[in-house]
């Protein structure tokens, strides 16, 4: 006999007054602004145990932000160190990001935020700038980019990036 059948639930829509409503599609100010706050939360989430498993100290986040709201497109995990790794693997996890920066044909206009993710709670170092340097020259020669912002996150909150006088915000 099956239990399933026995427990029956009938299903009722919710009330309109209970939907929550939102502003979509959003402004380009709220875009624009979205990338900080982006930025922000995705250096305020905890550190588990999954990433001290796998090794992954620092990750590469590539998240989209455009009228219908944000969206993250993937996670790339770099290393499980906070100096300078092996220039080959980070070179191609790099290449991977800059990969992912072309423009999504189902949500519009966009903008990415590339988010460097690490458990420090100092400002970017050197190996943080080689990491947005290498992203910078993956995606240079592509012209389906889409516009695109880098930010390092740690302990302390977000800092946005600003390579050989170029701003990625």
């Amino acid at each position: 006999m099956d239990l399933y059948e026995e427990e029956e639930e009938v299903l009722t829509p919710r009330a309109p007054e209970d939907v929550p409503q939102f502003p979509f599609p959003l402004d380009w100010i709220d875009i624009s602004i979205g990338r900080y706050q982006v930025a922000s939360r995705i250096g305020e989430l905890p550190f588990d145990d999954y990433e001290d498993y796998n090794d992954c100290s620092r990750s590469l986040w590539v998240t989209f932000i455009g009228e219908w709201g944000v969206w993250t497109r993937a996670v790339v995990p770099v290393d499980d160190r906070l100096d300078a790794g092996d220039p080959a693997t980070v070179a191609a996890k790099c290449a991977e990001v800059a990969d992912l920066l072309v423009s999504p044909d189902c949500y519009g206009a966009v903008i990415a935020v590339v988010v460097l993710r690490r458990p420090d709670s100092s400002k970017p170092t050197r190996s943080d700038r080689y990491i947005a340097r290498r992203v910078a020259k993956a995606a240079a020669g592509r012209p389906d980019i889409v516009p695109w912002s880098f930010s390092v996150t740690g302990f302390e909150g977000f800092f946005p990036l600003q390579i050989n006088g170029r701003s990625f915000n």
